[in-house]
């Protein structure tokens, strides 16, 4: 019971450290802070648009990876040695674990998106990458900014 304990302690701090690393993507999803508040828009248009690859779409499975990487690496890990040893290879092989299970589902979890170069009323050019919904070069569009968020929208 004690070395499971040991374990749990050292396993779940070390696969939780690795489980925030995902990029946003989509451009139609907004956060729930975002809903009913003032956002600034400025109008631009499309100058250039090339695809790009979001590693680690998807959060919840990106944590999820990293708990189970780091939790099985810690149980190999807990199978070396004793007493110092024990607990600095169970630490080693949660992290490592953690390590391997974040890289293992940011591949699987990699999604096609865009980056789209606008070129703003204001002469200012910016790049935003986003999912959908799509636009041609030429296109007007809206471009709508709260906080750190910025997002794309037909104009």
């Amino acid at each position: 019971m004690k070395k499971t304990v040991r374990f749990m302690a050292i396993a779940a701090p070390a696969a939780l450290m690795l489980a925030a690393c995902t990029p946003p993507n989509s451009g139609n999803v907004v956060s729930a802070n975002q809903a009913q508040q003032a956002q600034t828009v400025n109008f631009g248009t499309v100058v250039s648009v090339q695809p790009v690859n979001v590693q680690g779409g998807n959060t919840a499975a990106s944590v999820t990876g990293t708990i189970i990487g780091g939790i099985a690496g810690a149980a190999l890990g807990n199978e070396i040695g004793g007493g110092l040893g024990n607990d600095l290879a169970t630490g080693a092989g949660a992290v490592a674990g953690a390590a391997a299970g974040n890289a293992i589902t940011n591949s699987a979890t990699t999604v096609q998106s865009f980056e789209w170069t606008i070129r703003l009323e204001s002469g200012q050019t910016i790049s935003v990458i986003q999912a959908s919904p799509t636009f041609s070069v030429g296109q007007r569009v809206q471009v709508i900014q709260s906080g750190s968020n910025t997002r794309l929208a037909a104009a």
